[in-house]
């Protein structure tokens, strides 16, 4: 009867947690094979070994091509394949035309290269005939129609909009094709004398928002659109007559390749202006990933957006990987590794990880843990608690760094899956390089990491506590010696009993007892991120209003203190930040996702930014914070939409080394795990420079803390020396700036 007992609860509890598991990671229950299998690589494919490491011009300084491109592209005729100057295409591409709801890709091979492409019956239906391939998924340029639907809340297709019996019936122009083998869609309101041949621009206010979104890709996909989503989240600016221009080449979910962002920002703005006229100024907005772009495509070529929404942002994605990547090193620590039960209490591993820890929280992918381990036998194992490390970067965190795991792995052939590095440094082996079997080189690590540094300082973590967890954290094992994660059948295993969130499989851990070696990040590779222009600067001459929902005690991954970071770097690269203003509100739980976008004050920030881009405009002679509105202040909202504060100095904080303004006491920001290592509040290294032990004792690193006693440990532990964080700005940002701005 008791077996019988445990064999229900565990069917129950599978039932609770599976779906929220597969939403985090964008796979609900995802079958093990694909119609839309990629078959074959094209014939001239090879993997690029020894490639090197990016060393030219950061892309401030660089001049673009000309356009090759004779743009607009016309009706049912496709847009460019290759990029203009953001490097070659790569392979395989995986098609999403269909799941985009626009019909297969066109052939442009008949060598089994990409997907099949099947011939349609009389009624538009796919037959079993295979009429070629596609490689690389393009579409005709297509106009379709769409209208506000009065029942539902979102939009539905028009067939002809000549047959709309009421004249106010809002109206949206959607013009979809591919540029750059991605799937761009530009949306504008228009009237019923509009037709696809000749656009009547009198619903338009000659504005243009370009919606940048997020998520965590690794290339090699192309990514789908969403048209009714993207309708019903810009509704309001429809409504307003703004335009709205999206990629999916501008999505991060597909890929983190700035160049490419770039590059295809630049075309879509291109086919846009081509066809309907140039707009009077460009707006970003775009959440996560499409605040990055927004960050960096301003830093790295200055006019492409005139003014900046950047929605729950971070700065960039390569100063995040540092703190990510340490995630299931120190949960594994807390959960396996360590017998104290100091640990068991969550908020105590914020000493640690820096990040938030809750007690009582539920833990997104505890149950799934639970059960199987229970499946081997040990009930020990539900989680009691969560932290910003669990509910958050579990999952992104491996698909970044691991070159065998790719979450849409039955999408591929296993002959050309095999032949792919599917880690993020293998999609930017072109600016980290690679190394001589064709892995991408990767410059994260944490040698010299003394984790719990500044908790040691404030007297919360013992010396013994300090020791243990830098000697037992251990590293992640170098991309070429990693297997595949064990994430069920996300991850192609049939067997859930092998299930482990935390990749010990793939640290450098020698046992439970012994010292886990640390693994140094690459140089190179490090240094080809900042010349790239894959880090910010904090170079970023526009308005910029920083807007989100405050989420850190939902232990979502979009902290706060990400904001403050960014702020922090264009102070140090422009010595002030007038033209960067934080917004945060309280975000309402009875919210549903759909709904989330729609409910920040977007419309406010669109007001603001819409007459300081004039002022702009009106005196170009003028500063941008002298051109700045009397309404562009800083301010925290409830979840009313009604202003909290909005003094000066109202997010003084931790961040700066003031009292807590009157928004930053409402909603507290928390660190990360760099940080309460001893990093500066810029974050931005991601290859310390290091110093022996002895050094950093005569140095006061340990401040009054009696570490002499235990050198020789720490010696043991950090054999190369420790990491020596100069609280200013990194030395390789400062250079870049000189050579930027001199």
């Amino acid at each position: 009867m008791k077996s019988f007992l445990v064999v229900i609860a565990v069917v129950i509890i599978c039932t609770t947690s599976l779906g929220v598991f597969y939403d985090r990671l964008e796979q609900r229950f995802l079958p093990k094979t694909s119609g839309l299998l990629v078959l074959d690589l094209p014939g001239d494919f090879q993997v690029e070994k020894n490639y090197p490491s990016y060393q030219g011009p950061h892309p401030r300084m660089l001049e673009r091509p000309q356009e090759t491109f004779p743009f607009p592209i016309a009706l049912n005729e496709t847009g460019p394949m290759e990029p203009l100057f953001a490097g070659d295409n790569q392979y395989p591409f995986i098609c999403d035309t269909e799941h985009s709801e626009l019909g297969q890709p066109l052939v442009d091979n008949h060598l089994g290269q990409g997907i099949e492409v099947f011939a349609l019956n009389e009624n538009g239906k796919k037959t079993k005939e295979v009429v070629g391939y596609s490689k690389d998924c393009s579409l005709p340029t297509r106009i379709q129609y769409y209208k506000r639907d009065d029942v539902d809340d979102g939009f539905i297709k028009v067939e002809d909009i000549n047959t709309l019996e009421n004249e106010n019936q809002q109206i949206i122009r959607i013009e979809t094709g591919t540029i750059n083998r991605y799937i761009y869609m530009l949306a504008i309101p228009v009237n019923k004398q509009d037709t696809p041949e000749v656009f009547n621009a009198s619903k338009w206010n000659q504005k243009l928002i370009y919606r940048f979104k997020g998520g965590v890709g690794v290339g090699r996909k192309q990514g789908n659109i969403n048209i009714d989503k993207i309708l019903y989240e810009h509704e309001a600016q429809l409504q307003q007559g703004y335009a709205i221009a999206f990629s999916t080449g501008t999505q991060t979910s597909n890929h983190y390749d700035i160049w490419l962002s770039e590059d295809t920002a630049l075309r879509v703005k291109r086919q846009f202006e081509s066809r309907y006229g140039q707009a009077l100024y460009t707006i970003g907005i775009g959440g996560s990933g499409g605040a990055i772009q927004q960050y960096l495509l301003a830093q790295n070529h200055p006019g492409i957006i005139d003014g900046a929404i950047p929605l729950y942002s971070y700065p960039d994605m390569v100063t995040q990987v540092s703190y990510a990547l340490d995630c299931e090193l120190m949960e594994y620590y807390f959960d396996e590794i360590s017998s104290q039960k100091k640990w068991q209490t969550w908020e105590n591993r914020r000493l640690i990880e820096g990040s938030n820890a809750l007690q009582d929280f539920k833990n997104r992918y505890g149950n799934l843990q639970g059960i199987a381990a229970m499946m081997n036998g040990d009930f020990t194992k539900m989680p009691d608690g969560a932290s910003e490390c669990t509910n958050g970067w579990r999952g992104p965190a491996q698909l970044i760094n691991n070159p065998k795991f790719f979450a849409g792995y039955f999408e591929v052939d296993p002959d050309v899956f095999a032949k792919i590095d599917w880690s993020h440094w293998g999609n930017l082996f072109h600016i980290y390089g690679s190394d001589a079997s064709g892995v991408g080189r990767r410059f994260w690590g944490n040698e010299g990491v003394q984790y719990g540094l500044q908790s040691l300082l404030d007297g919360k973590l013992s010396v013994y506590e300090f020791l243990n967890v830098n000697r037992h954290i251990g590293s992640w094992k170098s991309p070429g010696e990693m297997q595949n994660e064990r994430f069920w059948h996300i991850s192609g295993d049939d067997s859930l009993k092998n299930l482990s969130l935390w990749s010990e499989q793939n640290m450098t851990h020698e046992g439970k007892k012994q010292l886990a070696p640390r693994t140094a990040g690459d140089k190179a590779a490090a240094d080809a991120a900042y010349q790239s222009g894959l880090v910010f600067l904090g170079l970023a001459e526009l308005p910029i209003i920083d807007l989100r929902h405050y989420l850190d005690e939902q232990l979502d991954m979009h902290h706060s203190m990400a904001s403050f970071i960014s702020r922090k770097r264009i102070e140090n690269a422009k010595g002030n930040s007038d033209h960067q203003l934080i917004w945060m509100m309280e975000k309402d739980n009875t919210l549903s996702r759909k709904e989330l976008i729609r409910s920040l004050p977007i419309d406010d920030a669109l007001r603001v930014l819409d007459q300081w881009i004039f002022n702009i405009k009106a005196n170009p002679e003028k500063t941008l914070a002298e051109n700045r509105p009397q309404s562009a202040s800083d301010r925290c909202y409830d979840k009313d939409h009604k202003i909290i504060d909005e003094s000066q100095g109202t997010w003084d904080g931790l961040w700066n080394n003031k009292v807590a303004g009157p928004c930053q006491q409402r909603f507290p920001h928390y660190a990360q795990s760099r940080y309460v290592a001893g990093e500066s509040i810029y974050g931005d290294t991601l290859v310390c420079d290091k110093q022996s032990v002895a050094q950093a004792i005569e140095a006061g690193v340990y401040g009054r803390v009696d570490i002499k006693p235990f050198q020789s440990q720490l010696e043991q532990i950090f054999p190369h020396g420790v990491c020596r964080y100069p609280q200013e700005a990194n030395e390789k940002v400062s250079r870049l700036l000189q050579e930027i701005q001199p």
